[in-house]
């Protein structure tokens, strides 16, 4: 009696959907079957297949930014730690407003970032109540880049208006 490859899913660290595989597979790289990114396939709850020297960053620089129209963004810059290339960096911000309530998260993506690479995100902002984020949720291939050292991002005090003279 020949004995059976188990399956077993993880996540697709990109979209999240899960992704079904035999045991045997870990740390081979798959494409996402809803989003087409690819995905190291891992066993959830033990450690990752790969060190994270393979697939570390750093991010600097972050700020709030307002467009000549009116349009607000999270910036900064995520350089690649590592001689790899990485296929895909996302980088994510839960947003908050003033009761700290979350209200949305914006996102980008970097595909192909080079080996000691720096990429300049700059990520939407399109709920107006927004006036916090977290610190920086950031994902490639290999999963959750994990250690972040950055505070959460507040944004500052918009101008106060002087009162129309009559």
């Amino acid at each position: 009696m020949v004995s059976q490859d188990p399956c077993i899913n993880c996540f697709c660290h990109f979209c999240g959907t899960p992704l079904r595989f035999q045991i045997s597979r870990v740390g081979e790289t798959v494409n996402c079957f809803n989003c087409a990114m690819e995905t190291v396939l891992f066993i959830p709850g033990l450690e990752a297949p790969y060190p994270e020297e393979r697939y570390r960053v750093e991010v600097r620089e972050i700020q709030w930014q307002t467009s000549d129209l009116g349009l607000r963004y999270l910036t900064g810059i995520v350089t690649s730690k590592t001689p790899r290339i990485l296929a895909w960096v996302r980088i994510e911000f839960i947003l908050y407003n003033e009761q700290g309530l979350p209200v949305g998260s914006t996102s980008e993506c970097q595909t192909d970032l080079a080996g000691y690479e720096s990429w300049k995100f700059r990520t939407p902002i399109s709920q107006n109540d927004a006036v916090k984020a977290s610190c920086p949720l950031i994902s490639c291939e290999y999963g959750r880049i994990v250690g972040c050292r950055i505070p959460p991002v507040v944004r500052p005090p918009s101008p106060v208006k002087a009162p129309a003279a009559h």
